[in-house]
């Protein structure tokens, strides 16, 4: 927990005073490490106006989110009938794209309905409304089973977003939707016992499921579609610096699709529940993405992702480090991961707050 000073009038019980409180005669009102209740509240409502440094328990946190569920951003959108109906074509598409690529694996014919794979993509699209909204959409979305093909309508959906915050042509867009849908089809040949394993992966095991991107070309290279998007399956591990996989290339060795994935893909799995995790707030893998990003991706698509990904969460509530409930107003420019947000009537800047975070969103 973290001292924060509040006004006499943000007070609640079970907050805990952090030092003795005096009033203005150098009385002393209230000892320091005392819970406070309604009686003790009244007291120092009563014998001063300044600031009081109090520390709040998470289990107050907690308690206030579930007291004041209109605060919750995601309880707001669930309840939103334009989020029950993304949520029906939601699943409705994981299931057909599902059965679309396992039956891509056993393809004589070596033929890919691309448009068919795409109209369910644009209908969750039109249900989403803007690409803004598609973020507060899967931001609900994930304590979804972590499988590949819901990754890969994820995955999707970003590239899509990416695509228009670059101003690709509708072809172009329409090509990094697809790549990004059929970026991890090399999955299907690694066991589900591996991709689904909860505990740490073994060196063969971690071996095999590097070699998704080359079972997943191998499976393609046949079909008439655009080589970006095959290129896209086979590189998506690539990174700039060269630390990535399959082949080892950097920099500009990489097709633009293939670096557009990789952030799209990086980017979802870090904020989606693992077997093995629970999911990452988005301000934290924003941070992560800023302080070791732009060596791993290119620095041109990672700066356009991230500043518009975050210009999402304006608005949204946020439950900081020291157990306090506030809303983010205002991004900074230079620190996108560390925004401005209110309490109250107060703002903390987190980029001069060095002690204040962001622990996740509500």
């Amino acid at each position: 927990m973290h001292v924060m000073n509040i006004t006499p009038n943000q007070l609640m019980t079970g907050m805990i005073i952090a030092d003795d409180v005096y009033s203005s005669t150098r009385e002393k009102i209230v000892a320091k490490n005392t819970i406070l209740n309604p009686k003790t509240i009244s007291k120092l409502k009563l014998f001063t106006n300044q600031e009081i440094p109090v520390l709040i328990p998470q289990a107050l946190a907690e308690r206030m989110a579930a007291e004041n569920p209109e605060l919750l951003h995601a309880n707001k959108i669930k309840e939103s009938l334009d989020f029950k109906k993304f949520n029906k074509q939601y699943q409705k598409t994981i299931d057909t794209i599902h059965s679309v690529l396992d039956s891509l694996m056993d393809s004589p014919e070596k033929t890919l309905e691309q448009e068919q794979m795409l109209s369910y993509i644009k209908d969750l699209l039109v249900e989403s409304g803007n690409s803004m909204h598609t973020f507060d959409m899967l931001h609900c979305m994930r304590d979804n089973t972590d499988l590949t093909y819901v990754h890969s309508v994820n995955v999707a959906l970003i590239c899509n977003s990416i695509a228009a915050w670059l101003n690709y042509s509708p072809e172009d867009t329409k090509l990094l939707t697809l790549a990004g849908l059929l970026h991890d089809i090399g999955k299907k040949h690694i066991p589900s016992l591996i991709l689904n394993k909860s505990g740490e992966l073994s060196d063969e095991e971690y071996a095999l499921v590097k070699k998704h991107p080359i079972y997943g070309y191998q499976m393609v290279t046949e079909f008439p579609i655009d080589n970006r998007i095959k290129d896209a399956i086979l590189s998506h591990h690539e990174r700039y610096d060269g630390s990535g996989y399959p082949r080892g290339l950097s920099g500009d060795q990489i097709s633009d699709f293939a670096k557009i994935v990789a952030i799209a893909d990086v980017y979802d799995a870090m904020t989606s529940k693992r077997i093995y995790r629970e999911s990452v707030c988005p301000f934290d893998v924003v941070a992560t993405l800023e302080s070791d990003g732009y060596s791993k991706y290119d620095p041109q698509f990672l700066l356009t992702f991230l500043k518009h990904i975050v210009q999402s969460y304006i608005n949204a509530p946020v439950l900081l480090s020291n157990s306090l409930i506030g809303s983010v107003v205002m991004i900074n420019p230079d620190h996108l991961s560390k925004p401005i947000v209110k309490v109250g009537e107060r703002f903390y800047d987190l980029s001069k707050e060095k002690d204040l975070s962001i622990r996740s969103l509500l």
